[in-house]
């Protein structure tokens, strides 16, 4: 009687979320580029997704790059891209992309996890086919009108944009798993 071989398969990966809400973020654009159906709700959880996706990444490199971690960790989003553009000697232009776009997100990130009460008046004179066309609109307060395509795809291309800044600054030893999901296993046979 033959016995079948038992293997051994070792696998190791250090998770980062930042891809899954990075990966989620695209799904999320690429259905709303495909149709206006939910357009707007996909738009809303594509850049809160990329929003969330920066802690992510910064934590991530920073869990490399921190030489102390424990006071990194309590840091702002924003404080640990600070302090990880002096610690990796990063050049940045806040009136460039990704920073402009990041500034916005941070903005964002905050109107969104503390929405605050806004009155809205919206008053305008319309012709009848103007006001047939303009029925059953709602009107926007200042954060749903942030909420489109192009800031998606903007802030999107952004957080993709700092993820190669950072991982490519990183010593090449540290940089496993930053820029892509990665992982590395083993198998052998079991004896």
């Amino acid at each position: 009687m033959t016995i079948s071989p038992l293997f051994r398969k070792t696998e190791e990966r250090t998770f980062f979320a930042h891809h899954m809400l990075l990966h989620a973020a695209q799904l999320e654009i690429e259905d709303a580029e495909a149709s206006e159906l939910g357009r707007y709700n996909k738009c809303l959880a594509s850049m809160v997704m990329v929003a969330l996706a920066i802690e992510a990444l910064v934590n991530a490199v920073g869990s490399r790059a921190a030489r102390d971690w424990s006071s990194f960790e309590r840091l702002r989003p924003y404080e640990k891209i600070d302090l990880l553009v002096e610690e990796l000697g990063i050049q940045r232009n806040p009136l460039e992309e990704p920073w402009c776009t990041l500034q916005y997100l941070g903005r964002f990130r905050n109107d969104i996890a503390h929405p605050k009460p806004e009155e809205i008046i919206c008053e305008r004179i319309l012709p009848q086919a103007g006001l047939n066309k303009t029925a059953f609109d709602t009107p926007l307060s200042k954060l749903e009108r942030e909420i489109t395509l192009g800031n998606a795809k903007r802030s999107y291309a952004a957080v993709r944009n700092l993820k190669g800044i950072l991982a490519d600054a990183l010593p090449e030893s540290d940089r496993f798993g930053i820029f892509a999901d990665m992982w590395h296993g083993s198998t052998t046979i079991h004896e």
